[in-house]
């Protein structure tokens, strides 16, 4: 298959000098490729919303009853509720690979082929992803787990705590990384581990955007169809622009801490530089 020419001809003066600049360009030239992208992810985030709505109707039928027999069910409810997130969240992660490998060529302003590309990215890097997440997985249900046996305690939210602000950022590096370098998976977690502390400001800013998505799915299902609409709409339009803010970010500091030195080929790739 030819790649289609382009009917502009475009030289590297006319790039974007800044990766900031470069998101506006990018939203600019290709708000098609990045609706694609949103509409890719909720086919690939579709069995983890499946599940929260099944589980959401299960939810109503046990809330009418406060007998002590369904209290004990009500506890089995959400270890089940919690343990198919996270496994469900492995097509989530298989989609989120191709899609970062589509964002990032994006950047580095490479013709794009959608579907070529999105495998790509998926046999490439989601084998790693799935590992690191499961990983990630365990560490959020242990967790969980001590805050379901020490409810409101400074131990059970700690735990919790710890997760969102220090090993999901840590994750997102992590995938972040693996979609750009071919690096043993102790690499990949010295380096996302480095890039954390480095930029753990704008780290937990950056991890607040996708977990708004979390957010999103635990809502208490009292506004039920309200919940599915906003969910569905995060996915195809918000969460494309994050995950291309993040990939944006993310290849800035690569070019800060790694590429200038270590890979000249990645380093400013897709900028104007002259």
């Amino acid at each position: 298959m030819r790649m289609k020419a382009s009917k502009i001809d475009y030289t590297k003066a006319m790039l974007p000098r800044t990766r900031k600049a470069q998101f506006l360009d990018c939203f600019k030239m290709n708000y098609i490729t990045i609706l694609k992208c949103g509409l890719m992810l909720l086919a690939f985030f579709l069995p983890l919303i499946a599940f929260v709505v099944f589980m959401d109707f299960y939810y109503f039928s046990l809330i009418e009853h406060s007998t002590e027999e369904v209290v004990q069910t009500k506890l089995i409810f959400w270890y089940i509720y919690y343990g198919g997130i996270i496994l469900l969240c492995i097509p989530a992660i298989i989609g989120l690979s191709g899609i970062i490998h589509i964002l990032r060529n994006l950047i580095w302003g490479e013709g794009i082929f959608f579907k070529d590309d999105f495998a790509t990215g998926i046999k490439e890097n989601a084998g790693q992803n799935i590992v690191f997440g499961l990983f990630f997985g365990l560490l959020f249900a242990a967790a969980y787990f001590v805050y379901s046996l020490f409810p409101e305690t400074f131990i059970s939210i700690f735990g919790l705590v710890l997760f969102a602000l220090v090993f999901l950022p840590i994750y997102f590096w992590i995938i972040l990384l693996n979609n750009t370098y071919n690096s043993k998976w102790t690499g990949l977690v010295r380096n996302g581990l480095f890039f954390y502390v480095k930029t753990i400001g704008w780290s937990l800013l950056g991890i607040a955007m996708p977990l708004i998505l979390v957010f999103l799915v635990l809502i208490p299902p009292a506004v039920i169809w309200l919940k599915y609409i906003i969910l569905v709409l995060f996915v195809v339009f918000v969460f494309p622009i994050i995950m291309l803010i993040m990939v944006l970010y993310s290849t800035a500091k690569f070019d800060q801490y790694i590429n200038k030195d270590q890979y000249a080929e990645y380093y400013l790739r897709g900028l104007n530089d002259q």
